[in-house]
């Protein structure tokens, strides 16, 4: 084959590629997802409604709540994954920094590339009050689900990434790992 011949097919190649890449980044919806649950057991659902990586929880004559601006959230689940007998909202969300304001006493840098985090909250008299937040996950998280094992006790099934980046208002996460998560005393731990 010739070189300038070679040179085309692979110009051509490389534009294709490119242009696939911006449609899936400006023009791919992001995940949508409704819900009800009663979280605070009052006997009044809550709605759930997650719509271009904003969460909103509403209530009649109760709680209205939205996720801060600066979160991306990607996904949502319910159910009591502490084991306490109280459910929590799950979310897997993006957000700039690895921690939130409180940080650790040895990082004195300033972070603002954005990373993927696993938070639960509570419903407590119609506030909802975070329970547990991680910091920057290793491992991205693509998907999960709440199950249940063979003790009736909620884990967290989860698919992970090994390799992420943040473009556009996307996570953009490469390869995937299925592994489980129980909660134990202050935290997740791989089952």
């Amino acid at each position: 084959m010739k070189p300038v011949l070679w040179k085309k097919i692979v110009g051509v190649i490389a534009v294709v590629f490119v242009l696939l890449l911006l449609a899936f980044l400006f023009f791919a919806d992001k995940p949508e997802k409704q819900a009800t649950y009663d979280l605070n057991h009052d006997g009044i659902m809550e709605s759930y409604h997650l719509t271009r990586g904003e969460l909103t929880v509403t209530q009649p004559n109760g709680i209205d709540w939205s996720s801060p601006p600066e979160w991306n959230i990607q996904s949502f689940a319910l159910g009591d994954v502490t084991g306490d007998g109280n459910p929590e909202l799950i979310m897997v969300l993006w957000k700039q920094g690895s921690f939130d304001r409180h940080k650790p006493l040895w990082y004195k840098q300033k972070d603002n590339n954005y990373s993927c985090h696993l938070f639960v909250y509570q419903l407590i008299e119609n506030k909802l009050i975070p329970r547990w937040c991680s910091s920057a996950l290793d491992r991205p998280i693509k998907s999960f689900t709440t199950e249940k094992d063979s003790s009736g006790k909620t884990f967290l099934a989860v698919e992970e990434g090994y390799c992420n980046t943040y473009c556009f208002g996307r996570p953009i996460i490469w390869g995937k790992e299925h592994s489980n998560w129980i909660w134990k005393q202050w935290g997740f731990y791989r089952m």
